[in-house]
């Protein structure tokens, strides 16, 4: 069903701004402190890095700003925030594959940890938590366009708080890509297309799934135009420059990977531009990652499941599966736009193909789908389903959180 409400400023938006980002601190200053003290724990125990074994959680056994860099920093030190210090520290082609990682994220990191004298995993982790403060504040005032304030408290709750949802506090890309990707679909709703195209660019630089955000905008103008038909066709030529900024920007960052060599494109075969997008050559040699169809990568599931089960995968299919119910029962109650942007995302997700690991890294590409949230938020006005989400969650964020400071987890 189409929502149809309109968008307007009016003489609550100034209040309806301030009650998001104090819903916004609070939430972050809220999980941020559960998972800092929760990872220090588990770092303590199963530490990965010399300063994990030998520096004490409590009492502070070093200077403070080492003590600090222990507790706070260094459980975070894993995976892929490996390779954005990488890139921020050396740039591209410093390791095979990196090009996989997109621009503004590694770029940011390094132009800040170069203004605090190399302090890279700081200056990652920094952006990450002010992203985080900024895409919950817009994640609210975006729901808050369709439904009230309550519904959107308990959809950033959900979402901050979902089995994924410690991946916003990571120095890793969701936080600035979720972002970007809201912040395109408010200045959209609110006809300001050129911010809506930038905001666009930059979840298109930032991850691969960034550049989905265009189709579901350019639905939401056609409906706004198709309601104006008055104002004639050359009003659509200011807002279509605004949004083209986000595919001109994944073209930039597609052209300087073709510079190293490492974009496979044949115009003899159009449909390898899917894969272009998504895959790297040099990322797929180190990981042995493919685009294909949905059912290859279930099929690959389904067969270590039969002849090698291992928790990783039970529990990646599990959530995988209820996130993708959600996922397509949000697409039939939703609005139009909200239905494109998840039902596409939801297939690129599935098309991603690790045939050692299946479904690796599946949750998280799931959690940046925000309509399931939504959708969930207004489920969750009966009780029994409130506290049902909020303690499944509780108990997969805790239990996925260990286990990612574990280096159990590829999340």
């Amino acid at each position: 069903m189409e929502i149809t409400t309109d968008v307007s400023i009016d003489q609550s938006s100034s209040r309806t701004s301030a009650t998001a980002w104090r819903w916004a601190l609070r939430l972050y200053v809220g999980y941020s402190a559960l998972f800092i003290f929760w990872n220090a724990w588990v770092s303590s125990v199963y530490p990965k890095w010399v300063e994990e074994a030998s520096v004490a959680v409590w009492p502070p056994s070093a200077p403070l700003g080492a003590w600090l860099e222990r507790v706070v920093l260094l459980p975070l030190l894993r995976y892929d925030v490996i390779w954005y210090i990488g890139i921020a520290q050396h740039g591209y082609g410093h390791r095979l594959g990196d090009t996989a990682f997109h621009p503004l994220y590694p770029f940011l990191t390094g132009v800040l940890g170069r203004m605090l004298g190399g302090e890279y995993l700081l200056a990652a982790w920094l952006i990450a938590q002010v992203c985080c403060v900024a895409m919950l504040a817009f994640f609210y005032r975006l729901v808050t366009l369709d439904d009230d304030d309550a519904t959107a408290q308990r959809a950033t709750l959900f979402l901050i708080g979902s089995p994924l949802g410690f991946a916003f506090l990571l120095p890793y890309t969701e936080s600035l890509l979720l972002l970007s990707i809201v912040a395109a679909w408010y200045a959209g709703r609110q006809r300001r297309w050129w911010l809506a195209g930038m905001a666009g660019g930059a979840a298109a630089l930032t991850k691969q799934p960034g550049v989905v955000v265009l189709l579901p905008l350019l639905w939401e103008l056609w409906q706004q135009y198709s309601k104006e038909r008055t104002t004639g066709v050359r009003s659509l030529v200011r807002p279509l420059a605004g949004l083209s900024l986000t595919p001109l920007a994944l073209l930039a960052w597609i052209v300087y990977r073709a510079t190293l060599g490492d974009v496979a494109f044949s115009w003899r075969h159009p449909e390898t531009l899917i894969s272009a997008l998504l895959v790297t050559p040099s990322y797929a040699d180190v990981w042995g990652e493919t685009f294909s169809w949905p059912w290859v990568n279930f099929g690959y599931a389904l067969e270590q499941l039969r002849e090698q089960p291992y928790f990783y995968l039970i529990i990646n299919v599990m959530i995988m599966l209820i996130m993708l119910a959600l996922t397509l029962a949000a697409a039939m109650r939703t609005r139009h736009s909200y239905a494109i942007y998840s039902l596409i995302l939801a297939a690129m997700n599935l098309s991603i193909v690790y045939p050692l690991w299946p479904y690796m890294g599946i949750i998280r590409r799931f959690t940046i789908i925000f309509p399931m949230f939504i959708q969930l938020a207004r489920w969750g006005r009966s009780p029994v389903v409130l506290w049902l989400t909020l303690i499944c969650n509780a108990l997969l964020w805790t239990l996925i959180a260990s286990m990612y400071v574990r280096n159990a987890f590829v999340p």
